[in-house]
């Protein structure tokens, strides 16, 4: 997973033996994912410093949407590539940042750069009744069968509620949300990791990838998890955790959090499976395996 976001970069390790320490000190940067604004531009780097050596590229579009009362549910519609939602640990104030990186893989006969010109993006803060806020962020082609063609997206929001994410080839991160999760990938791992107590319902769905749900112990919910060609791993640290269920085994999971009944469902196929429940899900170590 890493050696992809760090190729890029490899022919200045090569090219002189110093750089095999700043790579390495990289590696370790980005593989925390964003936890500090110095991290977030690290991982930036690593991953856009490929940008036009492996495939065409279109102008970066950096949006900003001014601060505002109430939480902001995010809404990513997205038609392949990599999606960050990062919300903050603590009560915070500020504007809700977009960052969108369109991309080819390939440029065979032209047909990357065709594409990525045709490519539609559009991002709309909608204002609710109950006082928050929904930011739908759409990526769309007019071809569903250019999968050469990915946007990488990045959110910030001083306050993140619900996170709904559908992408494709891409590994999706859910950072401190106060909401519920409902994310659909393919070929990518989905991190959710928040300091805020998770008592909503939430799904989860991917393949050829795993799954790491990392919440304190104050959440709750009726967990309903299976792997298909992975393993099923619990830290249950903090909350009352009952697992009885027969069906319990070595890739499946049913099992309830602080007698929660909001549903949390995970399907992984060619992936495992990580439940982890702490005090502090930001102290679980730099590759988040406690």
């Amino acid at each position: 997973m890493l050696i992809a976001r760090i190729a890029p970069l490899m022919w200045f390790a090569l090219a002189s033996p110093r750089w095999l320490l700043l790579t390495a000190l990289l590696v370790a940067t980005v593989a925390c994912e964003g936890a500090s604004p110095i991290e977030r531009h690290v991982d930036r780097f690593l991953r856009e410093g490929g940008d036009g050596l492996f495939g065409p590229t279109t102008p970066i579009q950096d949006l900003t949407f001014p601060e505002a009362p109430g939480l902001v549910h995010v809404v990513v519609k997205n038609v392949e590539g990599d999606v960050r939602i990062r919300g903050t640990r603590k009560d915070a104030s500020g504007p809700t940042t977009v960052h969108l990186r369109p991309h080819a893989i390939i440029d065979s006969n032209f047909k990357g750069t065709a594409a990525l010109d045709e490519m539609k993006w559009s991002a709309h803060m909608k204002p609710q009744p109950d006082g928050s806020r929904i930011l739908e962020v759409t990526i769309a082609t007019p071809d569903p069968s250019a999968w050469f063609v990915r946007c990488e997206i990045e959110i910030d929001t001083p306050r993140l509620g619900d996170s709904t994410v559908v992408t494709d080839h891409g590994r999706v991160l859910v950072s401190d949300n106060h909401g519920g999760v409902s994310v659909k990938t393919t070929r990518g791992d989905v991190r959710v990791r928040t300091a805020w107590p998770i008592t909503q319902p939430c799904r989860i769905e991917t393949s050829d990838g795993d799954v790491e749900w990392i919440v304190r112990g104050e959440s709750s919910g009726a967990f309903d998890c299976e792997t298909i060609g992975g393993e099923m791993n619990v830290f249950a640290r903090y909350g009352r955790w009952v697992a009885v269920h027969p069906r319990n085994d070595h890739n499946s999971l049913v099992s309830t959090l602080n007698s929660g009944t909001n549903p949390i469902v995970m399907r992984v196929t060619d992936g495992d499976i990580y439940v982890v429940i702490v005090e502090d899900p930001h102290d679980t170590g730099t590759f988040i395996r406690p």
